[in-house]
């Protein structure tokens, strides 16, 4: 009996898992399906945009695919030829099915690994090693694929360009060129998201049968982020970029909710069976409208006192931003609001970021900031650099000198920004309210019992001590 159960019970669970694999099996072939109609309903529009001389029926010139990426992405369609030809660029022809089994490898890489490694493989133009103007190339169209599919209007911006110089130059060291595994450890430490947007962007395409010229023409721009358009903050569009690719979630907050995925197997013709996959490889960079300009040192003034009171009563996610001599920009990443005390605080997701001259992250952890404006035998000013490691940087207490490495540098500019939402921004301005009604309840009833003792709390304490504070005494006098 016991043996025939289990047997039974045996030959269910088989069955089950025959019928769960066989479901998988059935997604996976309707999924790659749907990936082949789409690239193939982009490969019939670019045959339309070819010129007279194509007179190959199922197959693309090399200088119609190019062509279909225009201006600065010009050079990313040269690259994403070569790519989707295996190499192979003497070949001045695609054809029909190499075009849908190249973009079906591409939009079937879900695993970030394996996307860090498609794209490098594209910007090293199929080499072993990346080159320094590769590498450039490789961080620039990656921003701009990145801020494209935002549909954020871009500016050039000088600060963007050095960004991107000091991104090179922290990935190569001493070096010219770079192996895969090389690049790939960098990426991992200093910009592990580099490549969400420039996926994001191809699905896009390839997914939404969507030619490159009609992303840019049909879609509705948001307006610009505010805090990047007059050039008036120590933050460009590119840093914020580079920050959304690197920090934690925490940092990046969705000013909105996502748009709802629909169920499998429910999606109606008009839904685009792509939008699960471009919503949830899409960079963070939209996201960084939820940040929120607390402190300006150039607007608010530069001391202790006006930082502290700018910013110590914000509790959430934060960035402070410090800039000194030698074209240094540092950005401190702190997962919870200013604190004062001799204890260094902060989370797992603290970071301290060099942006310029060289891009890094110098170290990332708790406890990595001390902030000493009262207690005597503590260094006073903010510290910031974790126990056992070198202390970075230091900010007397009077933000007059920081010390880089123990090196007294002049200090330019800070600015603090809070990255913790509307509603933690809400919830600092309730605050500081409540503490300026403190403030001038209390002034008022200073000048109330300058003038009448018999209100005055510290009366009984003054007559045990033999003053007499009574109306009659004060009258005598």
């Amino acid at each position: 009996m016991g043996n025939s159960h289990s047997g039974h019970k045996s030959s269910k669970n088989s069955s089950s898992c025959s019928a769960s694999t066989a479901t998988k099996t059935d997604a996976s072939e309707t999924s790659s399906q749907n990936h082949s109609t789409s690239i193939l309903k982009l490969f019939e529009k670019m045959e339309l945009t070819a010129d007279d001389g194509n007179t190959h029926p199922g197959e693309l010139s090399r200088v119609t695919f190019e062509n279909a990426f225009h201006g600065p992405l010009h050079k990313f369609g040269k690259l994403m030829y070569r790519q989707m030809k295996n190499g192979h660029v003497d070949s001045d022809r695609i054809t029909r099915e190499e075009f849908v089994e190249a973009g079906t490898e591409i939009v079937s890489t879900i695993n970030v690994a394996d996307q860090r490694r498609y794209y490098y493989r594209l910007f090293a133009k199929g080499k072993e090693h990346l080159t320094r103007e590769e590498a450039y190339q490789m961080v620039q169209v990656s921003f701009m694929l990145t801020v494209s599919l935002s549909k954020i209007p871009h500016q050039d911006d000088e600060r963007d360009n050095r960004l991107f110089e000091g991104m090179v130059a922290g990935m190569f060291g001493i070096h010219e060129q770079l192996n895969y595994e090389s690049a790939d450890k960098w990426l991992l430490a200093h910009c592990p998201n580099m490549f969400a947007g420039v996926h994001s962007w191809v699905c896009t395409v390839l997914g939404g049968s969507n030619l490159p010229s009609e992303m840019e023409a049909n879609k509705v721009r948001v307006p610009q982020l505010e805090n990047f358009k007059c050039g008036q903050h120590c933050l460009s569009l590119g840093m914020a970029w580079a920050l959304s690719a690197v920090l934690p979630n925490c940092y990046t907050t969705l000013p909105t909710p996502p748009p709802a995925v629909p169920t499998p197997g429910t999606a109606g013709p008009h839904v685009n069976p792509w939008q699960h996959i471009v919503s949830s490889l899409a960079g963070r960079l939209p996201r960084v409208q939820s940040w929120c300009l607390l402190y300006n040192s150039e607007r608010d003034g530069m001391s202790k006192n006006r930082f502290s009171h700018h910013v110590m009563s914000y509790h959430g996610p934060n960035l402070v931003f410090l800039s000194f001599e030698g074209g240094n920009l540092y950005c401190l990443a702190l997962d919870m609001g200013f604190r004062e005390g001799v204890q260094k605080f902060g989370g797992r997701d603290c970071c301290l970021i060099q942006l310029l001259p060289v891009y890094r992250v110098v170290q990332s952890g708790p406890k990595i900031v001390l902030f000493n404006s009262l207690t005597r035998g503590v260094p006073k000013g903010i510290l910031i650099g974790q126990d056992h490691k070198p202390l970075v940087l230091k900010l007397d207490e009077d933000f007059d000198r920081i010390y880089h490495y123990d090196v007294p540098c002049a200090l330019h500019r800070i600015e603090a920004w809070g990255c913790g939402g509307e509603e933690v921004k809400q919830a600092q301005v309730k605050q500081k309210q409540w503490e300026a009604k403190d403030v001038e309840r209390e002034r008022t009833r200073k000048l109330r019992l300058e003038g009448d003792w018999r209100e005055n709390p510290d009366k009984q304490i003054l007559e045990w001590g033999g003053v007499k504070t009574g109306s009659s005494y004060l009258s005598s006098r």
